[in-house]
């Protein structure tokens, strides 16, 4: 049993639970249920499984599973295998996924049957050969395998999470267990979690905050449902159902929670509801203020990313008072705004947002150069452009390499973004700069609207200039069905294209 104050391994979780309430449910997924002593002797025998399979401490190991009780129990038994995990999301192409096999070089890949069609694309088949598949229905079928374990220590690589590569090619960072747990310990402590709590996991376990944030229930001996596949009126419903008191949703997740509200005459009953959190991406107003009024009041933005993992939040009591922020750091996290020199700005000045984390990757793998250059010092560089408030809260203007400078001005593209999202006609939104002749860059709008709406560039322009400067209104518009976005609702704009627009 883990000692109190001791920070532990990965692998650790469910282990002191499985002693003081082992009948206590940890994990269901709707077909199955596991206690928290089932959790912890299936993590074993995967584990021994694992080892026995010929996997040795220190290689990487891919997890490519749906949402489900055993994408946990795989987790934690890479964990105690003494391998990195390296998880891969079950809804990539064959193409997609061979870029990140080329990378990880997994030694062993656990897959389930739904995925044996992509992964005999010829594409993949001379990356990772069938002999170095395991399937779930095999290490179940070993339920008794035994195999002495490694000893792992908390500066072991736990996880190589690809980040998400929303401007170009993905790259490995490469964590530690020290630093998961570290996130793991703050999230219990920031968002107050206990063992009382039901915590609906609807974000893919594919995604770093859906998994940790899984993880983090176990650590405090809650229970976890996990759904297959995010869908609203479900989720709605489960909730009222199972009374769940925790939920970690994405912008985009909570706005089709409010669109499902809004189709229904049906009254949900939400007041078990405890904590609902966001992250990955911006969250308009409009959908905030929804969530507050008609979810739950007690809303927690927190900013992180792959490398960094969760750097600030903004608590329920400031969602109003400090609307656009991202908060104030996490315990034992230092955010600094740096100048173009490494100097700290002065609160209200933009620039690069650095942090000292104990969360943060050790390094990219085999990417010795950009590891070098997302460091300064003990400093990590975000590449996320902000500045600070005179009390201290957070405030993003954007990627460094997407600001927009058209006719020698700087144009941050969120703050175009949450002005366009107040339009009633825009579902959605991203904007990007565009090379110009004569300015350099100008804005282009890509928007999804609402339903049937029609959106001219005249109308978008007039909805901007109302708020922001004329030189930031967009100068050229696309409309879409969607826009792009990866698993953790950020978009992906390197996926944006033009093909057609409407210029001013």
């Amino acid at each position: 049993m883990q000692a109190e104050g001791e920070v532990g391994t990965v692998g650790d979780i469910a282990r002191h639970w499985s002693h003081v309430s082992p009948h206590a449910i940890a994990l269901e997924d709707g077909t199955a249920t596991l206690t928290y002593r089932q959790l912890d002797e299936r993590a074993n025998q995967f584990a021994a499984y694992l080892t026995l399979a010929g996997v040795r401490k220190g290689e990487v190991v891919s997890a490519l599973l749906p949402n489900g009780c055993d994408y946990v129990a795989i987790v934690l038994a890479v964990a105690r295998a003494g391998a990195i995990l390296c998880p891969l999301n079950p809804r990539f192409t064959a193409h997609e996924l061979a870029r990140l096999v080329r990378v990880a070089k997994p030694v062993r890949m656990v897959v389930n049957a739904d995925r044996h069609a992509v992964l005999s694309d010829p594409l993949l088949m001379d990356l990772c050969p069938r002999e170095r598949m395991i399937s779930l229905a095999d290490a179940e079928a070993q339920a008794l395998a035994k195999a002495e374990l490694p000893p792992i220590d908390t500066e072991d690589f736990f996880s190589l999470m690809f980040t998400s590569g929303t401007t170009g090619e993905p790259k490995g960072a490469l964590a530690t267990h020290r630093a998961r747990r570290a996130w793991i310990n703050s999230a219990i402590h920031e968002y107050g979690i206990t063992r009382d709590d039901v915590y609906l996991s609807a974000m893919p376990l594919v995604h770093s905050a859906g998994m940790t944030m899984a993880l983090t229930h176990l650590q405090a001996g809650a229970r976890v449902r996990i759904m297959p596949r995010f869908d609203a009126a479900e989720l709605l419903s489960a909730i009222e159902r199972e009374q769940v008191t925790s939920v970690l949703a994405v912008p985009t997740m909570l706005s089709m929670l409010v669109a499902a509200l809004d189709s229904t005459e049906r009254a949900y009953d939400l007041s078990s509801v405890r904590r609902v959190i966001t992250c990955g991406a911006p969250l308009s107003q409009k959908t905030k203020s929804a969530v507050l009024s008609r979810i739950s009041s007690q809303l927690y933005d927190f900013y992180g990313s792959t490398e960094c993992n969760s750097m600030t939040v903004l608590k329920p009591c400031d969602q109003m008072r400090k609307a656009r922020s991202v908060g104030r750091p996490f315990a034992n996290v230092e955010i600094m705004v740096a100048g173009s020199s490494g100097e700290a700005l002065q609160p209200g000045q933009i620039g690069e947002v650095w942090s000292r984390n104990p969360s943060t990757m050790s390094r990219y793998l085999n990417l010795p150069e950009a590891t070098a250059a997302a460091f300064s010092g003990h400093w990590y560089r975000t590449g996320d452009l902000g500045y600070l408030d005179e009390d201290g809260y957070l405030y993003l203007a954007g990627r460094v390499q997407e600001m927009i400078i058209s006719g020698g001005m700087n144009i941050f593209p969120p703050e175009i973004e949450n002005v366009l999202m107040e339009h009633p006609s825009v579902r959605d939104c991203a904007i990007v700069g565009v090379p110009d002749e004569t300015w350099g860059q100008v804005v282009k709008a890509f928007i999804a609207p609402r339903g049937e709406a029609l959106l001219s560039l005249s109308d978008v322009q007039s909805h901007c200039c109302r708020q922001l400067a004329d030189f930031k209104k967009p100068r050229q518009i696309q409309i879409v069905a969607e826009i792009p976005r990866n698993a953790g609702g950020k978009i992906v704009k390197a996926a944006l294209t033009s093909t057609q627009h409407y210029t001013a």
